[in-house]
Parts: C-alpha cells; structure tokens; sequence
C-alpha cells in the first residue's frame, strides 16, 4: 500500500520560504536546466524534496510551477513599471515616489500594477536572474537584497532614470506578449529572423574590424563593460558600439564613467 504523504498547502508571501524556492529554481537554472519559458521536467522532484528539507513542508509540482508562473508575473509586471515609471523609482526603499495622479493613470491602463504601489517586489534581483538578464542597468550600490551577481547566468539589473510614456509603452506591452510566447515555446528561426541575424553578425564584423589602431583606451576594454550591461538584441548595443570606433574621446569618457545608470544614460543622449 503506498504511503500518503500530506501536502502543504502553498504560501508564497512567506518570505522564507518564497525565497528558498527562488534560489532553488536559480541553482537549477545555473546548471543549464532550463526549458523554454520555465525548468526542465527532472528539476521539479529536486526541488521538492530539497525545498522540504529548507522548510519542514512537503509541496508537490503542481505548486511549484504555480508558484513559478506566479514570480514570473509578478516579475512582467514589476519590470514593465519600472520602464514606464523609472524616473520615480527610489533605491532605498525599492518603491515608487510618484504623484497620485501618475499613479491612478497607471493603474487605469495596469491595474495589476497595484501591489507595487507602497511595497517593492519581493526578492528581485533574483527573480530578474530567472525571468529577465536583457539590460542591466542599474548603480552597484541600488541592490534590493544585496545578492551576489556573479551566481547567476543572467545579468541583474535595477532602473535607469530613462522613463517612458504610457504611449510609448503600448510597443513595450506588445514587445512583452511577444518575448512571452517566444519564451514558453521552442521555436525555429523564420527567414526574416535569419535575415536579421545575419545583418547583426555583420555588423558586429563591421565593429570588430574597426578595433585596431585606435588611440586611447581600446574599443576591446569599452565593448568588455558593454557586454555587462546589453546584449545585441537591444538597439542601445550598437549606438555604443557605433560610438567607440568614432571617437577616442568616447572611448575615454565611457572608461571614467563609475556607475552602469551614468553609462547607460549616456548611450540614449547618443540617440538624440
């Protein structure tokens, strides 16, 4: 007769146990077991019977993809805010200072937006290691939890003071949906995919060959800083690119900048 073993019920709000769940997710995403847009199937037991050792609770996969599906939107969420409402964002307290009548234009359009408005979302240094790692782009000093970084594959990031409108966002809600279907499902590459990573990898030639001979510090050492804060896919990758094979004064005053927002708030005024 098989044993029953009695499930707990989830309580994802406990910030211990949310936050040992989390680092699981992220040991088993370090050791290169991701599946599209969440974990491979052999994750879940490991994380069962480990996350029961940490808690004294017994969970079953069903939770925990629950459980993961709930961080990821919490995390969509928290991410859309702080591009739309970066410039109100305070490092200390890891919320937003806005007016009240920002806030109810916001909330109109996200309502979801809401958990936001008077706590930070938990643990989100690490949720953006598991769910996001595009742009980082935040000061070393603005950490929320004051994780290490160097433990996860991806990039972590905190909010530039490079707002956008709400107008603006409808491309960024669309981009969004987009990324979102392409992160829960394998797909192959189309024909206009492959034109566009072939005019990438041009242009990354194009840059590359551009390196040599230049006076001041090297494009080498300013692209070795770049790849810690973007990837190509973002557009902002090649303005700053673009900018060290010009000008060596570029180069020099990218080298002496001292914090990730100061340089990613130069490459935009480099768009104007």
């Amino acid at each position: 007769m098989a044993q029953h073993v009695e499930v707990t019920r989830a309580n994802w709000s406990d910030p211990t146990q949310r936050k040992h769940f989390i680092d699981l997710c992220l040991q088993e995403a370090n050791n290169g077991l991701r599946s599209g847009g969440t974990l491979k199937p052999s994750c879940w037991p490991r994380i069962i019977k480990e996350l029961e050792k940490l808690v004294g609770k017994r969970f079953n996969q069903k939770q925990l993809k629950n459980a993961w599906d709930y961080m990821k939107k919490q995390y969509l969420t928290w991410s859309r805010l702080i591009t739309v409402m970066g410039h109100g964002y305070n490092f200390v307290t890891g919320t937003f200072d806005l007016p009240t009548e920002r806030w109810e234009e916001y909330l109109r359009k996200y309502p979801e937006a809401k958990q936001f408005r008077y706590k930070p979302l938990a643990n989100a240094e690490e949720l953006e290691a598991l769910f996001g790692g595009v742009l980082a782009i935040g000061p070393k000093n603005g950490s929320l939890e004051g994780t290490d970084n160097t433990s996860s594959t991806h990039s972590t990031s905190m909010p530039c003071e490079i707002p956008i409108s709400l107008e603006e966002d409808d491309n960024l809600q669309r981009k969004l949906r987009r990324e979102q279907t392409a992160d829960d499902e394998v797909r192959v590459p189309n024909k206009k995919q492959k034109r566009n990573l072939d005019q990438i990898e041009r242009k990354v030639n194009t840059i590359t060959y551009a390196w040599e001979n230049l006076e001041g510090p090297s494009v080498q050492e300013c692209m070795k800083i770049l790849r810690q804060l973007l990837t190509f896919e973002n557009p902002l990758y090649f303005i700053a690119a673009n900018a060290f094979c010009k000008r060596k004064e570029y180069r020099e005053l990218w080298m002496d900048m001292e914090s990730d927002q100061e340089r990613i708030g130069w490459i935009w005024s480099l768009r104007k």
